[in-house]
C-alpha cells in the first residue's frame, strides 16, 4: 500500500523510481505525441506524481502547454520543482480521479490526455471504468489519449503485476466511444494503450 499523502514516503519512492524500463515506456510515449504533426496542443497528465513524464514532455514538445491532475501534495511539490522551468506553460491541480470533481479543476480541453504507472492505483475494472468516462467526456473531438500502466496479462494466463488485464482496458475505452483502440506496446510488466476521440 502506497502513502502518498506522506511527505518521507513520497520522497522515499521518488528517489526509488527508475529505470532503463521506465525510460523506453516513456520514450514510446513522447513518440505517440510526435505523430501528431504539431506541437501546439494541451495536454493533461493523470496522476503525474514526480513529474518526471511531463518534464520530458515539455522539454519534447515547446509549444505545448500541460496541466498534471493529481491528489497527492508531496507528489504536486516534487513536481512543481521539477518543473520550475516551465512554470509559464505548466499548472498543477488537486484531482482524486476516484471522484468526478476534479474536471472542474481543469482550465479547458485537453488535446491529449496522457497517464504513466499511475492507474493502476484507482482499484479495478469499475474505477477504471469512471475515470475512462471522465477522460472522454473531458477531451476535444480529435484529442488522443495515451496510457502505460501496469496491466495483467489474462488472455495468454499470465499474471505480471498490477493492473486490471489488458483486454479490459481495450473493452472500456471502446465501451466509452473512444476510437483507434489498440495496444501499442506490451513490455514486461508494462502495456500502453491508445485511442482517440471521433472529431
Amino acid at each position: 500500500m502506497h502513502d502518498f499523502h506522506s511527505d518521507d514516503y513520497v520522497d522515499r519512492w521518488v528517489n526509488g523510481v527508475g529505470g532503463l524500463l521506465r525510460d523506453s515506456v516513456i520514450h514510446h510515449l513522447v513518440g505517440h505525441l510526435s505523430l501528431l504533426g504539431s506541437d501546439d496542443f494541451h495536454i493533461v497528465e493523470l496522476a503525474p506524481g514526480p513529474g518526471i513524464l511531463a518534464q520530458r514532455l515539455l522539454s519534447s514538445f515547446p509549444s505545448a502547454t500541460y496541466e498534471g491532475a493529481d491528489y497527492s501534495a508531496p507528489m504536486r511539490r516534487h513536481a512543481g520543482e521539477r518543473l520550475a522551468d516551465f512554470s509559464d506553460r505548466a499548472r498543477f491541480v488537486h484531482a482524486d480521479l476516484r471522484s468526478t470533481e476534479w474536471l472542474e479543476a481543469i482550465s479547458r480541453p485537453p488535446d491529449v490526455v496522457v497517464s504513466m504507472q499511475a492507474l493502476h492505483d484507482v482499484g479495478g475494472e469499475e474505477a477504471h471504468d469512471q475515470v475512462y468516462g471522465s477522460v472522454r467526456r473531458l477531451m476535444e473531438p480529435g484529442g488522443l489519449l495515451v496510457n502505460a500502466d501496469y496491466m495483467r496479462r489474462s488472455t495468454r494466463g499470465e499474471d505480471r503485476g498490477p493492473g486490471i488485464p489488458l483486454d479490459a482496458h481495450l473493452a472500456l475505452l471502446r465501451t466509452h466511444d473512444f476510437q483507434d483502440v489498440r495496444c501499442t506496446l506490451d513490455i514486461g510488466r508494462y502495456a500502453c494503450v491508445a485511442a482517440t476521440v471521433p472529431a
